[in-house]
């Protein structure tokens, strides 16, 4: 099984890991101790009605179902041995500077190089044009991909359940990694034939 860890179990985090839990390990991390909690809980930090019943071990039929997910707050320790990590931090926008506060993006890509240079990197939260680039020089690293995230509020696990396509960034040098991030996608979706 695949090692993944993801960060900002929001709505695009926590439903990402709850999906990749199902045949992955996942640990999410948050900085929250009290989200963390609950989590390992069984109990969701957020509303939405098929995440709160998978992470209480049921699934969408009401049948049980076993997550390989768990959350903690030392996020160095989740990215050591992670295969993936899914940077899926706020990118708050402001209109009036016409500008998206990546910094916690950032925070992370640092973190993750310094614990793990191995590990693929999939940003997940909402970024500028042309971003993904500007970070792989400015880190110095290839292991940065995106993959935009297609979800509403409080339906977004039934979203990654039946996603309306996949869609994950490469280059050649991450043509590998992209492929397998989007097969991991496929395999944790309830929906065949996904574009």
């Amino acid at each position: 099984m695949t090692k993944i860890a993801v960060a900002g179990p929001g709505y695009v985090g926590l439903s990402i890991a709850t999906l990749l839990s199902k045949q992955n390990y996942v640990t999410a991390v948050d900085v929250i101790p009290q989200k963390v909690e609950m989590v390992n809980n069984g109990k969701s930090p957020i509303k939405d009605d098929l995440i709160e019943k998978y992470l209480s071990g049921t699934d969408l039929n009401g049948c049980p179902i076993n997550l390989n997910l768990k959350a903690t707050t030392d996020a160095a320790s989740a990215y050591k041995d992670a295969d993936f990590i899914v940077i899926a931090t706020p990118t708050n926008y402001d209109p009036i500077k016409n500008f998206f506060d990546t910094s916690a993006v950032e925070a992370g890509i640092d973190l993750v190089l310094k614990v793990n240079k191995k590990a693929t990197m999939v940003i997940k939260s909402t970024i500028p044009v042309g971003y993904t680039e500007s970070v792989r020089a400015k880190f110095n690293t290839k292991n940065i991909i995106f993959s935009p995230e297609f979800l509403r509020e409080s339906k977004a696990l039934y979203d990654n359940l039946y996603p309306s396509r996949i869609i994950v960034s490469c280059d050649k040098s991450t043509e590998k990694q992209a492929h397998t991030f989007a097969a991991l996608l496929r395999q944790g979706a309830l929906k065949k034939n996904i574009n």
